[in-house]
């Protein structure tokens, strides 16, 4: 799939359920592309899972290695992953995680100001301290896709 391609297909995704939480559609693409290497990701091909959402709840699982920044350091853990059907299934959760989890509270407040949600969101998403840093960069780069 080409970057273009992934984008044409996490916008509808995301426009659909953005339409539902109200979270900022063209960020919910970047993270989108950003996690998941534009829909390459072994996590996102097998799973449909495009922002490393841990398992939680109820979901379908599928464990995986993953990168993670500790301490400065990146290390490899085994992580177990949440698996969805489809790519607005799991759109639909990572943004029912931003409107509802306490840590995002920021988040929502900064709903209309694309730079200040990523700094919100990155505050809590990953452990990369680059982490706003590279998803503006992704945004500026998926909105030059859609345009």
């Amino acid at each position: 799939m080409t970057k273009q391609e992934f984008v044409q297909q996490a916008y509808v995704a995301a426009c659909q359920s953005s339409a539902v939480t109200g979270m900022p559609a063209m960020v919910t693409v970047a993270q989108a592309a950003l996690e998941s290497n534009w829909g390459g990701s072994k996590l996102s091909l097998e799973a449909h899972n495009y922002f490393g959402i841990k398992a939680h709840g109820n979901h379908s699982r599928i464990e995986m290695k993953t990168g993670e920044c500790e301490h400065g350091a990146q290390i490899v853990v085994r992580a177990e992953f949440a698996r969805y059907a489809s790519m607005l299934e799991c759109f639909q959760c990572r943004d029912e995680i931003v409107l509802h989890g306490a840590s995002y509270a920021g988040a929502r407040k900064a709903i209309g100001d694309d730079a200040e949600f990523i700094a919100e969101i990155a505050k809590h998403w990953a452990t990369d301290p680059k982490y706003a840093e590279k998803l503006g960069t992704m945004l500026q780069e998926v909105k030059g896709l859609v345009e």
